[in-house]
């Protein structure tokens, strides 16, 4: 594939992964105006986001299967199409009720990128070129939880909150031109192959029979329990414990981000000359390190810098570890990458909003209890791992 094509190719399925968490992530800084907006309940307001998120790892279990029988292009095509109607609907009505099922279709198109994009990927290239295909798309995705509250907030403060729908509106119909325009069929369609909920059962039943698969996917579920921990109980942590401003965390955020991108990079340059397989597992071995660290920094010194040093190699190890296990999951199963591909999202989605709320229900707005947290969810993952790897003889 040539070089020009190949970047393209990875810029649009960055954007297919990123348009769904775009929309939430922007949404953020708005819920307050929502409310007074709709002159409704902070509860009903969050029933928005809450509905987004149930729509969001639900659909990744739809469009999967649909993208093995009928192809990539039409059914994220039909995802991206919901998605845009959905987001010019929510600027024009006037009722919360309405409003939070329109939240719930556009995350049931959104989820379509991001469940395709993956399948994309595994139908192009083989395990170890994958791993560096999925670390740019990472990278660049990654710029959207960076990003878009702080363009959000930007937004707000020169117009309404309807303005964020508009932007997503406006990347919702730019996306749909480029997977309509720039993006190949990667499956060939079988015109007497039709959708039956038998055979739909059956692969999702060989997906989760499939012990090395369930390995990577809830050993790299839960290391990246401990990024989303941390998203979720951070900001209290610099912000209330060890007072930054929100500009400061904010930049503090991006660096840590940058740590991910960091390694992410790193990892693709190794993965020529070493096994993603051997990189998987320093990856797994160096975050238990340092989030080790981590909890006893917090518990015996409360210091900034020596805490934001630890929780900036924690959330960088996971450069060595979300492309190379997504890579060789999804090697797994070339032949119904979209069905592999559902489960994983799915999988991953579920158990970061059930780790997100445990880190509330926990109250870990403290740097020993949120490390902790951390730690565990890094602890079991290297269980998982290693548990399988010792039983499990791998094969590519």
């Amino acid at each position: 594939m040539k070089s020009f094509r190949k970047i393209w190719l990875i810029f649009i399925l960055a954007l297919m992964s990123s348009i769904a968490p775009l929309s939430t992530d922007m949404y953020l800084p708005a819920l307050s105006q929502v409310q007074i907006s709709f002159n409704t309940s902070s509860f009903l307001t969050q029933l928005s986001l809450a509905s987004f998120f149930s729509a969001f790892a639900l659909g990744q279990l739809i469009y999967g299967p649909l993208s093995d029988v009928f192809g990539r292009k039409k059914p994220a095509l039909i995802g991206i199409s919901l998605f845009i109607i959905s987001s010019f609907l929510c600027i024009v009505i006037d009722n919360i009720y309405v409003f939070i099922a329109l939240r719930f279709v556009e995350a049931l198109g959104g989820c379509a990128g991001v469940v395709i994009a993956r399948a994309i990927v595994n139908d192009l290239f083989d395990t170890q070129e994958a791993v560096g295909i999925f670390a740019l798309m990472m990278v660049v995705s990654s710029l959207a939880p960076m990003l878009s509250p702080t363009f959000g907030g930007i937004l707000l403060e020169y117009f309404s909150w309807h303005s964020i729908f508009a932007c997503l509106f406006i990347l919702g119909v730019i996306l749909f031109f480029m997977i309509a325009f720039g993006l190949k069929e990667t499956v060939r369609h079988n015109a007497r192959q039709s959708f039956s909920y038998r055979d739909t059962a059956i692969k999702y039943g060989s997906v989760f029979k499939d012990k090395q698969f369930i390995i990577f996917i809830f050993s790299a579920a839960f290391a990246l329990g401990a990024m989303f921990a941390y998203i979720t109980g951070s900001s209290f942590v610099f912000i209330q414990v060890f007072g930054l401003s929100k500009q400061q965390y904010a930049m503090l955020f991006g660096i840590n981000a940058l740590g991910f991108v960091i390694l992410a990079n790193v990892n693709v340059r190794l993965v020529k000359k070493i096994s993603c397989k051997k990189m998987l597992s320093l990856g797994f071995i160096l975050m238990l390190i340092a989030v080790f660290l981590l909890v006893v920094s917090s518990f015996f010194i409360s210091n900034f810098w020596l805490f934001e040093t630890c929780l900036f190699l924690s959330i960088a190890c996971l450069g060595f570890i979300a492309p190379n296990t997504t890579a060789l999951a999804m090697a797994r199963f070339k032949n119904i990458a979209g069905t592999a591909s559902a489960v994983l999202g799915t999988t991953q989605f579920a158990l970061a909003g059930f780790i997100s709320f445990m880190v509330g229900l926990l109250n870990a707005n403290t740097p020993f209890v949120l490390a902790f947290v951390m730690f565990v969810c890094v602890v079991i993952a290297n269980l998982i791992y290693y548990s399988g790897f010792m039983k499990a003889n791998y094969s590519h």
